[in-house]
């Protein structure tokens, strides 16, 4: 309804304008200045309607103008309008289509560079708003894609190691063409000139000796190309190329843009780095605390670690973001970090009966505890708190069933029992139950311990890795417990 109210004042106002032209034009005559007020509903009509308005306005406007010449008054008797000549007409028809093509060409230039100023505000506030490499990239490729106005745009990283440039991100064109073949720097001398910080623009890539994939380019579709590199501390770190479906030589201002969008990609790609080794770094202090940790027990020595891989197999199969299977991944590692504050006799303290039990079951508060103060990690607090959680409510430390337990803590609780069955001491002569029968105690709960759907998952997900691997076998001997010495 705003929409069509919109386009009808715009229409009364362009009407308007059009009467007050011919009133002003009827009382001053063709000959006088009042003819160049329908400059100003051509233009109008340029802005609000695009070409076919102006073209139509422009029309219109000297039909308007032509069907009468100067209003003279002889003896107070007004005469008949005259109208004018065919010659006048066209010439007068023209001289207001040249205005109104003018003003389309000026008006679309200006929409372009709103738009183009517009996206390279948005590519801004995404690298400030995400350090997600690969969603800055892809954003970035789509972006040059709809701006530039061409048929694909790449984006690649360079491996030092194997002088590759591996695709980073990808816009237009189809899969057959983006996996053409391995792209390496030395095959290229397009290439080769990009990394050492050049602008190319190839005017024809099917016969241009400098392309690599001619063939692929005609059955793409693919006619110009422009590529300019991507620079990281003065150091050129990838490139990124546009391919146009038609000829044409790139203007210094869409050079300047793929510039604009190289520049924002780098400092998306450094932002990234820096963001991804500090996460890496926190990771693995985080692992080497939880080693300390488990040191203290022998029945969870290296557990969180190994639980952590069963986790992110399932999550994969699940189908989760990256970005949730890598929160997963802390929780996981960090799910038994609350067993920092219990003693080590109450470690084993399992059987609700033992008096020593409810000093094990504080430890997912504890963890809660522990983690609370860091903010990034507060989507996988539930894996700390309810991974001791069971399906049919006997768990602790709320007493949770079904669904009531998030989604999270329920898959790392398989992982946590699975692991611990594998590993823990059976006995003398036995240090864990196979990776079959364990499997098969975990399957055997489900429903009562833990949630039936996750477990069909798991046992799935165990089966597949099992026939690649051949992983279902008795467990190897684990690592020997760490010495008094090793403890303190």
């Amino acid at each position: 309804m705003k929409h069509r109210a919109s386009v009808a004042a715009s229409i009364l106002g362009l009407v308007v304008a059009l009467g007050v032209a011919a009133v002003l034009v009827h009382l001053g005559g063709t000959q006088s200045v009042a003819v160049h007020l329908f400059y100003l509903p051509i233009i109008y009509g340029t802005f609000v309607f695009g070409d076919y308005g102006d073209i139509l306005v422009a029309l219109l406007s000297a039909l308007i103008c032509s069907v009468w010449t100067p209003a003279t008054y002889t003896n107070a008797i007004p005469p008949a309008p005259v109208p004018q000549s065919l010659t006048d007409i066209l010439v007068r028809a023209s001289v207001y289509y040249v205005v109104a093509i003018v003003s389309s060409r000026a008006f679309t230039e200006l929409r372009r560079r709103i738009a183009e100023q517009r996206t390279l505000y948005e590519v801004a506030a995404s690298i400030s708003s995400t350090l997600r490499i690969r969603t800055v990239l892809d954003l970035i490729a789509h972006h040059a894609l709809d701006v530039m106005d061409v048929k694909g745009c790449s984006i690649r990283l360079l491996d030092q190691r194997t002088d590759e440039l591996t695709l980073a991100a990808t816009a237009g064109l189809s899969a057959d063409y983006w996996e053409k073949g391995p792209v390496r720097s030395s095959d290229s001398g397009v290439d080769q000139a990009v990394l050492h910080g050049e602008t190319v623009q190839i005017h024809n890539a099917v016969t241009d000796p400098r392309f690599v994939y001619k063939d692929a380019a005609r059955e793409a579709g693919i006619s110009s190309v422009l590529v300019v590199p991507l620079r990281a501390k003065e150091r050129v770190i990838g490139l990124i190329r546009v391919y146009a479906k038609r000829m044409r030589h790139f203007r210094p201002r869409e050079v300047e843009l793929l510039h604009a969008f190289a520049d924002q990609a780098s400092v998306a790609i450094e932002n990234a780095q820096l963001y991804e080794d500090i996460r890496r770094n926190y990771y693995e202090t985080v692992r080497a605390l939880t080693r300390a940790i488990e040191a203290k027990d022998l029945a969870t020595f290296s557990h969180s670690e190994r639980a952590t891989e069963l986790v992110d197999h399932v999550a994969r199969e699940f189908g989760m973001p990256a970005e949730q299977r890598e929160l997963l991944r802390f929780g996981t590692i960090l799910h038994d970090v609350g067993k920092i504050g219990v003693a080590e006799q109450s470690l084993e303290a399992r059987d609700p009966r033992d008096a020593e039990a409810i000093f094990y079951q504080m430890h997912p508060l504890i963890g809660q505890s522990i983690l609370k103060p860091i903010s990034f990690l507060e989507p996988v607090l539930p894996v700390v708190l309810y991974h001791h959680e069971r399906w049919d409510g006997t768990g602790f430390p709320e007493g949770l069933t079904g669904k009531e337990i998030p989604e999270i803590a329920r898959i790392v609780a398989i992982a946590d029992v699975y692991d611990r069955l594998r590993h823990t001491p059976n006995g003398d002569s036995s240090p864990g139950l196979s990776s079959r029968e364990a499997l098969e105690q975990v399957t055997s709960e489900a429903g009562s311990r833990f949630d039936p759907e996750l477990v069909r998952v798991f046992r799935r997900v165990l089966l597949a890795r099992a026939s690649a691997a051949e992983e279902l076998t008795e467990p190897t001997q684990p690592p020997d417990p760490p010495t008094s010495e090793e403890k303190s």
